[in-house]
C-alpha cells in the first residue's frame, strides 16, 4: 500500500469535535484524517491505543467501520462523546442549561479534594462540584465536555500561564473563571456528530487481551499511536485533576496503563502478537511513531 503523507504548517483545527479535551499525546485530526481517507471505504479498522478516539471518530466519519480499544477511562469518555452523540444541540443546550439551574440552587453538596481545589477559584471550584452531582444524567457527549471545561477553567484560574495540555505551577491569587459559562460554551463549540448510519464503537479493555475481544481475521487495517513510554503518564496533567474530582483511583489506572520503560517492549511485543491474530492475512497495521530523547539518549521510534 502506497500511502501518501501530507506535510500541513499548521495543524490546529478549532473547528473540531476533537477540541473536547487537551488529551496528552493525541494525534492531530489532519494528520488521521489524511491517511483515512487513503483507505477503502466499508473496511473495518481498529485503533488499538485509541485514546481520546480521533482515529475512531475520523475513520468512522470517512465511512469505515471503527473499533477503539482503551483503557485509561479519562480517553474513555472523551471517546464515547465523540461517537455517541444522539442528542441535538439544542437539546444538549437545554439538558445542560437545567442541570446547571439546578445546581445552583444547591444547598449542600460534595466539597472537592484538597488536591485538586489548589488549582481552582473557590467560587469556581464549587460551581465544578455542584454540577458534578449530575454528572450520572450526563449524555455522552456533555459527560465529555463537563470533562473539557474543567481543564479550560484550571488553566483560566491560574491566568492561562498553562498551556492547552500541560499543567504548570500555582498561579495565586486565582482567577475566578464561571464553570457554568465553559461547560455550554464547550458544548456550543465542539458539536459535530457523526454522519447517520456511520460505525463506531469503543471497547474499554487492555489491547494486550485483543483476541478476546476482537473475532480473529477480522480487521482490515489497524491505524493507532502507540503510547509512549516513560515520558508521558496518561494520568498526569489534567487527568490528574479529574481523577481527583469525579473520584477515580489514579494510582490504580496508572499501574495498569502501558507507559512504563521497564516492560514498555514486553507490553507492545505482546500487543503486536495479538494483532497477528485478530488482523486478516492482508491486512495493513500502521503505527504512527517518532525518535525520543530519554535520560539523554535517543530511542528510534
Amino acid at each position: 500500500m502506497n500511502l501518501k503523507i501530507k506535510n500541513f504548517s499548521n495543524v490546529n483545527n478549532p473547528k473540531s469535535i476533537h477540541g473536547i479535551y487537551p488529551y496528552r499525546g493525541k494525534i492531530s485530526a489532519l494528520d488521521a484524517s489524511n491517511i483515512i481517507s487513503q483507505l477503502d471505504c466499508g473496511k473495518t479498522i481498529l485503533d488499538p491505543f485509541c485514546g481520546s478516539g480521533t482515529i475512531l471518530y475520523e475513520g468512522a466519519k470517512q465511512g469505515l467501520k471503527s473499533i477503539g480499544v482503551e483503557l485509561n477511562p479519562i480517553g474513555q469518555v472523551i471517546s464515547k462523546g465523540k461517537i455517541n452523540i444522539t442528542l441535538t444541540l439544542e437539546e444538549e443546550i437545554n439538558n445542560a442549561s437545567k442541570i446547571i439551574e439546578k445546581s445552583n440552587k444547591l444547598g449542600s453538596f460534595k466539597t472537592m479534594s484538597e488536591n485538586a481545589k489548589k488549582h481552582f477559584h473557590p467560587k469556581t471550584a464549587n460551581e465544578i462540584m455542584k454540577i458534578s452531582t449530575y454528572l450520572p444524567k450526563f449524555s455522552e457527549y456533555a459527560k465529555s465536555c463537563f470533562y473539557g471545561a474543567i481543564c479550560l477553567s484550571a488553566r483560566g484560574c491560574n491566568h492561562y500561564f498553562w498551556t492547552s495540555s500541560t499543567v504548570g505551577k500555582d498561579i495565586n491569587p486565582k482567577r475566578y473563571i464561571n464553570f457554568n459559562e465553559k461547560f455550554l460554551l464547550k458544548i456550543k463549540k465542539h458539536y459535530y456528530p457523526l454522519p447517520p448510519k456511520s460505525h463506531a464503537s469503543l471497547i474499554e479493555a487492555d489491547a494486550r487481551h485483543l483476541s478476546k475481544l476482537i473475532p480473529s481475521e477480522s480487521i482490515d487495517y489497524v491505524f493507532t499511536s502507540p503510547p509512549y513510554f516513560d515520558c508521558l503518564d496518561y494520568t498526569a496533567y489534567y487527568g490528574k485533576i479529574i481523577m481527583d474530582i469525579v473520584g477515580i483511583n489514579r494510582q490504580k489506572i496508572k499501574n495498569k496503563l502501558i507507559q512504563n520503560f521497564s516492560d514498555y517492549e514486553t507490553s507492545i511485543k505482546n500487543v503486536l502478537n495479538e494483532l497477528h491474530q485478530v488482523v486478516k492475512k492482508n491486512g495493513v497495521v500502521m503505527f504512527v511513531v517518532g525518535d525520543k530523547k530519554v535520560r539523554g539518549k535517543i530511542i528510534k521510534g
